[in-house]
């Protein structure tokens, strides 16, 4: 018995570890759910929370869409006299099941208008985002860039200054963007001047804030300064984005930029692929159901 339960405990544990490592909120990004958001049709069912129910309701409608009472009959093997009636009902059901999955698809698509960053319903993908904007892109903009992928990698990191839920950022962390920050700033790090432009102390590899505790750059520390607003480091904040606003490192940052939108708001974005997946879902179920009725019909 305890052998069982100690295997059954190993288990589960192990399937957990598995779920996690996986990052599956990782994987439901706005440029994922974008490919169904941006369906000019899709965008359509937003208007059923409000007028479905005189539409899919409506007695000219549910006359027109009633399946043929001859059929059900022969279906069903109904006697006469009631293949009207259930004909009716079942056209009813069905017509529920029609008006709550795009009920779903409504809201969905709502959320998706109102919460997904403008640049991702803009962009497909990063890479489209950095050929649109690279030419155009200033440094000063770069400089606001770095700022605000720095907030978000802060959050992503953990820490004092993150105000995320650590089973967020366990299931949701995004990799791509975590890696691609930490080799792209200390690399623009590494290419600072010796002293900053504004009387800022010069950087010493064994006292300085950026450096751990062993005299290396520090990604996260660089990211906390970028952030932090402090006076004493205004001087670097300015240097590190006149660095990387140059050629050689612009697009890094759009890129940067680019999926640090596309992992915002990770709760909304499982909430949105929520109402997406039930609306289908029930969508689908009158046509599974007549599938396997005409099937089993066309069998016997």
């Amino acid at each position: 018995m305890r052998t069982s339960l100690h295997f059954f405990l190993s288990r589960l544990s192990r399937l957990r570890w598995q779920f996690v490592s996986n990052r599956p909120i990782a994987s439901i990004t706005w440029s994922a759910i974008r490919r169904i958001g941006k369906s000019k049709l899709l965008s359509l069912t937003i208007i059923v929370p409000f007028i479905g129910s005189l539409l899919l309701f409506n007695q000219h409608i549910v006359d027109l869409l009633t399946l043929s009472p001859d059929l059900v009959a022969h279906w069903m093997k109904l006697p006469e006299g009631t293949a009207d009636v259930v004909a009716r009902q079942i056209t009813l059901s069905r017509l529920y099941y029609v008006y709550f999955g795009l009920t779903f698809l409504g809201f969905g698509s709502a959320l998706f208008s109102l919460s997904c960053p403008q640049i991702v319903k803009d962009y497909a993908s990063s890479t489209e985002y950095v050929q649109a904007e690279n030419l155009i892109t200033t440094t000063t903009r770069i400089a606001l860039i770095v700022s605000q992928i720095s907030i978000s990698f802060t959050q992503w990191a953990g820490g004092e200054f993150s105000m995320m839920p650590g089973v967020i950022r366990r299931l949701g962390l995004p990799s791509d963007f975590m890696n691609l920050y930490s080799v792209a700033i200390l690399e623009v790090f590494s290419e600072l001047p010796e002293e900053f432009p504004s009387g800022d102390d010069p950087i010493s590899n064994t006292d300085h804030p950026f450096y751990d505790d062993e005299g290396r750059p520090n990604s996260d520390r660089i990211a906390l300064a970028l952030i932090s607003g402090r006076r004493v480091v205004q001087g670097f904040v300015r240097a590190l984005g006149k660095v990387a606003g140059t050629d050689k490192y612009r697009n890094d940052m759009l890129a940067l930029h680019y999926l640090a939108l596309d992992n915002t708001k990770p709760r909304l974005r499982v909430f949105v692929s929520f109402l997406y997946a039930s609306g289908f879902i029930l969508l689908s179920i009158p046509t599974v159901i007549t599938f396997a009725q005409v099937s089993w019909h066309l069998l016997n």
